[in-house]
């Protein structure tokens, strides 16, 4: 489901058709009440990622607008003898962009706010979770298995990072792909160096790199836990790979 309520100006076009201002207004409002209600509920994901993906949609329509009009023409009235350049006459802003101006400056500073506060929530967050290896890693940990415990459950996940990533500027998490596999109950008989053992027998790997993620506090799992453990996952095996 698209988790976008508000869209904002068309991105693929410098110039949108006639923005009605109070109604986007409303639509930005709207999402940005949505985006905290989540916050709320310690829900991180996927708005971080759209609002990062939404300012730089909007900050590139103000990019391509500036340097569109750089390339303006204006009419020269004199001569810069010293300098040996011509003196124009400053460019007019055409009223259809004044509009969108205006719906960018509106637009940029409440979605930069938002994305700021979920960026501080997900650091605070990521303090909440420990995460250690399970028995002797091996040399290559670009592939292996995640364990998110949660109460008495352990879920499983494998994961990889393939050697062609995304362009920078991505979330680490997303470079790490991830596969649910199953939940298994801990217990006195099925502890986390069991369950590598049962892992390597039922895998590819004969020593596979396991990593169990515990937080302190109760975290969504789909929205949050698991997000913040590929991003420690992405930081723990390119540190191992440098």
């Amino acid at each position: 489901m698209e988790p976008l309520s508000w869209t904002g100006p068309d991105t693929d076009r410098i110039v949108t058709a006639t923005l009605d201002g109070e109604l986007e207004d409303y639509r930005l409002l709207a999402y940005l009440q949505r985006v905290d209600a989540n916050y709320r509920e310690s829900k991180l994901f996927p708005w971080l990622d759209e609002l990062d993906k939404r300012i730089g949609q909007l900050r590139t329509l103000a990019e391509r607008a500036d340097a569109m009009t750089e390339r303006m023409p204006s009419e020269v009235v004199g001569l810069d003898l010293a300098h040996r350049a011509l003196l124009r006459r400053p460019r007019p802003v055409p009223a259809y962009w004044e509009q969108v101006q205006r719906a960018l400056e509106r637009a940029l500073a409440p979605l930069v706010l938002t994305r700021d506060r979920g960026q501080e929530l997900r650091n605070e967050f990521k303090g909440h979770i420990r995460v250690e290896p399970v028995g002797v890693l091996p040399l290559d940990v670009r592939e292996g298995w995640l364990l998110l415990r949660q109460r008495n459950d352990a879920l499983i996940y494998a994961y990889s990072l393939p050697l062609v990533q995304e362009a920078q500027g991505a979330d680490p998490h997303r470079h790490v792909r991830t596969r649910y596999f199953d939940t298994w109950t801990l217990s006195l008989t099925r502890t986390y160096g069991h369950i590598k053992a049962e892992l390597a027998r039922c895998g590819p790997l004969p020593n596979p790199a396991l990593f169990a993620f515990e937080a302190d506090i109760t975290l969504p799992r789909i929205e949050t836990f698991l997000p913040l453990a590929k991003r420690i996952t992405y930081e723990m095996v390119s540190a191992a790979l440098d």
